[in-house]
């Protein structure tokens, strides 16, 4: 019983619905992007201001 327009893969169809599969999507890619955004500002801060005692290493002379 495969509909042609299904879009949940085989494995996960016992669990999800194509509306509820869309949703999953937006929400994953949402997570990863936010991820991407949270990890870059991390590290343009440390750049800017070391922590865990770094700049002793990373002053110069």
């Amino acid at each position: 019983m495969r509909d042609e327009d299904d879009l949940v893969p085989p494995k996960w169809r016992s669990l999800f619905n194509n509306q509820d599969w869309l949703i999953h999507d937006i929400v994953v890619k949402s997570i990863y992007g936010f991820m991407v955004i949270a990890i870059l500002a991390h590290i343009l801060v440390f750049v800017w201001r070391p922590w865990l005692g770094l700049d002793t290493v990373t002053a110069m002379p």
